[in-house]
């Protein structure tokens, strides 16, 4: 692979990060406006809190030299030996999994950055960035290696249990993870229950003592074995009562130590994170939270952040196909000249360029949106506010309400559309592309389970579908977020215009089936018109941000080809719900 800083090599990256984000509406939403985590170490010297900003500027300042140090430490250490990662492969041998040398030493190498618990609360000794710089991290991993970016996503799930977690449990789980002591794990799948999470069988049961005792196996669960002599802390999702459904369900921390890896998955990619089916025997697990609330609070929110990183995995993956196409293209002679200036091959290049912006710009509006709320919610519940009413708060629930909608949507498209860039990534380099020889190859594995875990595209355009027709209402919170865009654009083009026509169209003729079957059906193609839509608001509103800088004229370019592309795939799709049987 490229070897460079992912970060500041990036052209565009450094575009959204300088000009395109909203960084002291974040800042403000994620310290608070007394910078309260600076307060704390002024008057405590808690050195936890340490790099905790007293200012917009200096938090601006350690977001980038942060990236900067991601982005040398991946594009220069990990991107080096993802191949051999790759083809060295996990071994399973009586009952524990074996990982290449390779994998444990980039590991140990990351841990001594300091970098690592990007999402961790300071509280338990992470750096406590907000969800936008968040995606800038995946976005910089995924590029250099996908395994290894799941390995340290998973990680920052410790960010659930210095939310919701006791004192004594963030200490134990959340802040071991936070110097990269133990990893993390989220067990919720089972074999015969994949995103059907609401008829999980695996049992908690409460003993006499006041401890739980688990029994069920989990299958699909990344990580679940640890790394090599680290272990993982497995976020188990277990039913603690008799009801049936969500109400019954509980969430608990269990040390992969006390649980037995009956084998694990054989996969097309992705081959240096392991996918463990996990036997749990009258396992000791500690609940997180209360009992009941597993799946409709803890659960929801792993899943949010997850998604999230999912999300941001795309255009990370679809950044490393655009560089090492361009490379290639430019050293790759055919008919005299590099194939880069063979117009079919120069407009897949670009192709994939604009389709990476669009889902960065629809990856970090979602991350914004999220910011706008949680970092507020978290503070609420930290100063122990009833749930009923943290759910009242206005920021909560209009915030909380986009986010709801634009996860499901940010991560169906991203997975699917970086998948088909790393399918033009291997017509771009031809035959070569098919083999081994190139890293092309095993981008292409890599980011076709994108699409699957962490919930199937099919799920997501099922929860997001009948969320964005109740959402565009004449008053719904979904129309008001998109007019909000549409009023911060100065000259909407004619595309622009013609996809918001039928994006209304959509949603109307989708109300409007009277079947459920038949509206299930055609679901996939309102997702499209919306996620598409959306990515040609965000294009187009980007432009007024990026006057007199040296990117602008070719960012017009992009946005009249990209919105050209989406006019024309949303008019395929309006035709099919049109037509609906």
């Amino acid at each position: 692979m490229i070897s460079n800083n992912y970060f500041s090599d990036d052209e565009d990256l450094k575009v959204f990060f300088e000009h395109l984000i909203d960084w002291p509406s974040i800042i403000e939403s994620t310290e608070g406006k007394d910078f309260a985590d600076h307060e704390i170490y002024k008057q405590t010297g808690n050195p936890r809190f340490e790099m905790a900003p007293s200012n917009v500027k200096e938090a601006i300042e350690l977001y980038r030299s942060s990236l900067e140090s991601l982005g040398e430490f991946f594009g220069k250490e990990v991107s080096q030996v993802s191949q051999a990662m790759d083809r060295n492969h996990l071994r399973y041998e009586n009952g524990t999994v074996i990982f290449p040398k390779e994998t444990i030493s980039i590991y140990e190498k990351f841990r001594d950055t300091g970098l690592m618990p990007y999402s961790i609360s300071r509280e338990a000794g992470g750096l406590g960035f907000p969800a936008t710089v968040g995606a800038f991290f995946v976005m910089i991993m995924a590029r250099g290696d996908v395994s290894f970016c799941m390995t340290i996503t998973l990680l920052n799930l410790a960010q659930i249990v210095s939310r919701f977690g006791t004192k004594e449990q963030i200490e134990g789980f959340a802040a071991k993870a936070a110097l990269g002591e133990s990893l993390f794990a989220m067990a919720l799948t089972e074999p015969d229950f994949g995103s059907d999470l609401n008829n999980v069988r695996t049992t908690a049961t409460k003993m006499e003592d006041g401890t739980y005792r688990i029994n069920g196996t989990k299958r699909f669960i990344s990580q679940g074995c640890g790394l090599g002599p680290y272990p993982s802390s497995l976020l188990t999702l277990a039913r603690t009562g008799k009801q049936n459904g969500a109400r019954g369900l509980s969430v608990f921390l269990v040390k992969s130590s006390d649980i037995s890896v009956a084998g694990i998955e054989t996969k097309m990619g992705i081959h240096a994170s392991p996918t463990c089916e996990i036997v749990y025997e009258n396992t000791f697990g500690e609940i997180l939270g209360e009992e009941g609330l597993g799946l409709t609070k803890y659960t929801t929110g792993m899943t949010n952040f997850m998604r999230l990183g999912s999300a941001a995995g795309g255009p990370g993956g679809g950044a490393g196909g655009f560089y090492e196409c361009k490379k290639y293209a430019n050293e790759r002679i055919q008919f005299g000249k590099p194939i880069s200036e063979i117009p079919a091959v120069a407009e897949m290049i670009h192709k994939i360029q604009r389709e990476v912006n669009a889902m960065r710009l629809l990856t970090f509006e979602t991350a914004y949106v999220v910011d706008m709320y949680q970092h507020h919610q978290i503070r609420l519940e930290k100063s122990n506010k009833e749930d009923r009413e943290i759910r009242k708060d206005e920021r909560v629930k209009t915030w909380g309400n986009l986010a709801s909608i634009l996860t499901p949507i940010v991560k169906y498209h991203c997975s699917e559309e970086a998948h088909r860039c790393a399918y033009l990534a291997i017509q771009i380099h031809g035959g070569a592309g098919y083999t081994e020889d190139y890293d092309v190859a095993r981008m292409f594995r890599d980011s076709r389970i994108n699409t699957i875990y962490e919930g199937t595209s099919q799920i997501h355009v099922r929860i997001a579908s009948g969320a964005i027709a109740s959402g565009m209402t004449s008053d719904g919170n979904f129309r008001k977020y998109i007019d909000r865009i549409r009023k911060e654009i100065e000259s909407p083009s004619v595309f622009l215009q013609e996809q918001s026509n039928i994006f209304e169209e959509a949603v109307v003729g989708f109300r409007n089936i009277p079947e459920e079957d038949v509206r299930e059906k055609v679901a996939e193609n309102l997702m499209i018109i919306t996620a598409r839509y959306l990515c040609s608001l965000l294009y187009e509103r980007s432009l007024g941000k990026l006057k007199g800088t040296d990117v602008y004229d070719r960012w017009i370019r992009d946005s009249r080809a990209y919105l050209i592309d989406s006019t024309a795939i949303s008019k395929a799709c309006i035709y099919r719900i049109q037509n609906a049987e």
